[in-house]
């Protein structure tokens, strides 16, 4: 193992999301992405439980990750409310075929993903009130929380933008946006390594404090999500879709049959 994987293994970001979406796929998902001077690895779990509308929960397969040209991306928490109108994925896709800058791009997503976000939680305080008033309560706002992960070469080097979107409702009912990013490179990544992780993320925490990780990140990767997996974690389950993004583009390490790469 040479010294630039030898040194990622002591540096790690958290980006938490417990997920979860009213009548509309809930991903109680877990993705990994690693970042290193030299490649991506993005892993994602494949479960998607549905809830919410007055119907009972179910669990299907669902895509998580997504290539689009030369970059690749995953979302997290409120992904897609097919009855509202709402759907990250798109909006991400979209901004990405456009091929502008990951500056000029992420701008976009997070001027268009906020004004979307926004009118889905007016719409869910209306229309899901049980969900709105265990937020109000801050009993649990996850419903109120919205992700997406970035990923692509850009010049010489591979480039890493997380974006958060935090529905907050205050005491008099006003639903406001809570909006954090974090890049690698950049000011929170001066070893120009990361992991990334979205959604359910116990298993893997409790893992890194106790043993690290010393493998490479195109096994570290899904070997992290699967941490998940085998500890029951609700809502994150088999296959897990994997890529890779290099010098020479993205390719595909292992991805469900179904998973065109594409929203």
């Amino acid at each position: 193992m040479d010294r630039t994987y030898r040194s990622w293994i002591f540096s790690l970001i958290v980006c938490f999301a417990c997920l979860s979406i009213s009548a509309a796929p809930a991903h109680s998902t877990t993705i990994v992405a690693i970042r290193t001077p030299d490649l991506v690895v993005i892993a994602g779990d494949s479960a998607a439980t549905f809830r919410g509308g007055g119907l009972p929960e179910t669990t299907k397969l669902t895509c998580k990750v997504f290539s689009v040209g030369a970059a690749a991306f995953a979302t997290s928490g409120l992904v897609k409310d097919a009855g509202r109108g709402f759907n990250a994925e798109a909006i991400v896709d979209r901004a990405l075929k456009q091929r502008k800058s990951m500056r000029e791009t992420m701008m976009e997503i997070r001027s268009e993903l906020s004004a979307a976000l926004i009118t889905e939680f007016e719409r869910l305080k209306k229309e899901e009130p049980l969900i709105y008033g265990r937020c109000l309560k801050k009993e649990d706002c996850s419903t109120f929380l919205s992700e997406a992960l970035i990923a692509t070469f850009e010049g010489h080097e591979p480039v890493v933008s997380v974006i958060v979107f935090q529905g907050q409702a205050d005491l008099s009912g006003r639903i406001g946006l809570n909006v954090i990013t974090t890049d690698c490179p950049g000011v929170g990544c001066p070893s120009g390594v990361k992991i990334f992780y979205l959604g359910q993320g116990s298993a893997i925490q409790r893992y890194i404090d106790e043993h690290g990780i010393s493998m490479l990140p195109e096994k570290a990767a899904p070997f992290l999500v699967g941490l998940e997996i085998e500890a029951g974690t609700p809502s994150v389950g088999p296959p897990i879709d994997v890529l890779k993004i290099t010098k020479d583009g993205v390719s595909w390490i292992s991805r469900k049959s179904d998973c065109t790469g594409s929203p």
